[in-house]
């Protein structure tokens, strides 16, 4: 009998080790390198691509507008402005290789934008925005701020300096996003080869930015403005794009892009690929990539709710925006925990909620 039970423990034991896969003792090691090779030629460089694009796209508006400083002509600029806006959040996930060599995240994307900073630099001339102590005076934060101020026609039509430094902040974006494009055509193929789980491939940190720009969505452009950093203060100072009112937009698009990465869906065609949703249920997780899929569309169907700006939604529906953080804080537990353990990836970045 005892050694009936001893084989039975040893059964059970089998068993429940073997009910997970460890990614470094797959019997067929999941391809990568098609992974990657997926998001790359499907996602990544369409992305970048298309957001130079619509950078192109504001400078030529912004230029028509200096000629004509009408307010039809600047709502041109306007509307081009926030289409950039909008796709920046699929590009900026991507801080690693080149945007991370070239800090592009930072140049482009840094709020809240320093308004003080960025009148100072107006009325002083001679300012360098290329310094790190003007990273909060540009880049399309600052332009929220320039194009959606009150009464931004009458600066505009005033004041030289005003238009100079807006066009200045339009060229800067410009330039470099055209050193982005370049530099990943260059590093693609590197990108594509560097399939290992060490702190340094390029697998390990596309896992880590996916995560920490998750959790920038959730902190950043909720937590902090609606309290949950200060004791359950608001903070609407902090609130991202507030001059616009388009910060829930950028939200939703953030999680978009976000899941749209995590099935491989083609950034052009939308058409399903090679995705961390792939991988997981090769390791037979099919449950946790179950569970990300419903939390993500939760999460959006939550976002679009809402019918005011996240100013005006902090006055009035505080309830909702807890709820909407309550949800996309249980998905960092799926994401961060769950699936890049699965992964066999080691978190190497910091955050300051104890996620």
């Amino acid at each position: 009998m005892r050694l009936t039970y001893t084989f039975l423990v040893i059964g059970f034991l089998t068993a429940a080790f073997t009910g997970c896969k460890d990614p470094k003792e797959e019997t067929t090691p999941f391809d990568k390198e098609a992974l990657l090779r997926n998001f790359a030629d499907r996602i990544i460089v369409p992305s970048i691509e298309r957001f130079q694009s619509d950078i192109n796209a504001l400078q030529t508006s912004f230029t028509a507008f200096e000629t004509d400083r009408t307010a039809a002509n600047l709502e041109e600029v306007r509307t081009k402005w926030k289409t950039a806006y909008l796709q920046w959040q699929a590009v900026k996930i991507f801080d690693f290789g080149p945007i991370r060599n070239r800090a592009f995240k930072a140049s482009t994307g840094t709020y809240p934008t320093d308004t003080v900073k960025i009148t100072s630099n107006i009325t002083a001339g001679g300012y360098d925005l290329a310094s790190i102590n003007n990273i909060d005076a540009i880049g399309l934060p600052a332009l929220d701020f320039l194009l959606y101020r009150n009464d931004a026609i009458t600066y505009f039509a005033g004041d030289d300096p005003y238009t100079t430094y807006t066009k200045n902040v339009i060229q800067k974006m410009v330039t470099e996003t055209q050193q982005i494009v370049s530099a990943w055509s260059s590093y693609r193929a590197t990108f594509i080869a560097s399939t290992g789980t060490e702190t340094t491939s390029a697998f390990s940190g596309l896992v880590n930015e996916f995560n920490r720009d998750y959790e920038l969505a959730k902190n950043a452009k909720l937590g902090i403005p609606i309290g949950k950093q200060s004791l359950g203060i608001q903070l609407s100072e902090y609130i991202e794009a507030r001059y616009s009112g388009i910060s829930l937009e950028l939200l939703d698009n953030n999680i978009r892009y976000l899941d749209n990465l995590y099935k491989g869906n083609s950034f052009n065609s939308g058409l399903n690929g090679v995705g961390f949703d792939d991988y997981l249920k090769h390791l037979e997780r099919s449950s946790l990539d179950g569970t990300i899929r419903g939390n993500f569309a939760s999460i959006r169907s939550s976002i679009g709710a809402f019918n005011g700006t996240l100013e005006e939604e902090m006055n009035t529906n505080t309830t909702g925006l807890d709820a909407l953080y309550t949800q996309m804080h249980g998905q960092v537990v799926s994401l961060k925990t769950d699936m890049t353990s699965a992964f066999g990836v080691l978190i190497t970045y910091q955050d300051n909620d104890g996620d």
